[in-house]
């Protein structure tokens, strides 16, 4: 019965000791998970544009994106979610949201503490590259940061003019691998 006991205490005792850092490794584990979805939302947003040879805008909006809510989106700096449409020479969205629609992604499925910071809206061509909502080209990489409330975690996910999209963590030193600098600098993805 002693050995029970002090069996059951040694395992209390670990799982106090646990719990916090088990917590911990969740919150850097969804920020993780975060950068890489928005990082394929991008790459299809790429992909799509290239195979129907059309723009295709990747935006962050504060609202719950949806098929039958695609073309009334409104892109917003910093958004909560985002979503993938399809738009016409005029940089307006389809009209049909069968054609529009992509796809789209809402943040709370993760965590509602993710937190997305970056530009409002992408464009891809036809040809990959990358252009503003009016159509301008885009001379410097545009960057996006995913954090969570109480985590030591941040990411970054960048996209380049000419359509490179990369996912990296701005604590790693210079020329590392997974490194944001000196791609992208410390002013633009800052650490956590």
């Amino acid at each position: 019965m002693i050995e029970l006991v002090v069996a059951i205490a040694i395992i209390g005792i670990l799982a106090a000791i646990a719990m916090p850092q088990l917590g911990d490794w969740i919150r850097r584990n969804s920020v993780s998970s975060a950068a890489e979805i928005l990082q394929n939302g991008l790459r299809q947003a790429e992909v799509e544009a290239i195979r129907r040879n059309a723009r295709v805008e990747f935006l962050l909006t504060d609202t719950a994106p949806s098929k039958a809510g695609i073309v009334a989106l409104t892109a917003v700096n910093n958004g909560e979610n985002w979503a993938v449409r399809v738009l016409d020479d005029s940089y307006a969205p389809l009209v049909d949201t069968d054609l529009a629609y992509v796809n789209s992604y809402t943040m709370k499925e993760i965590s509602s503490d993710i937190t997305l910071s970056g530009p409002a809206s992408l464009v891809f061509t036809g040809s990959g590259r990358v252009t503003g909502i009016t159509g301008g080209a885009i001379t410097e990489y545009q960057v996006y940061r995913v954090t969570r409330t109480l985590s030591d975690r941040a990411l970054c996910v960048f996209v380049t003019p000419g359509g490179g999209i990369k996912a990296c963590d701005p604590s790693l030193a210079s020329g590392t691998p997974f490194a944001c600098q000196p791609l992208v600098s410390i002013d633009k993805c800052p650490t956590a």
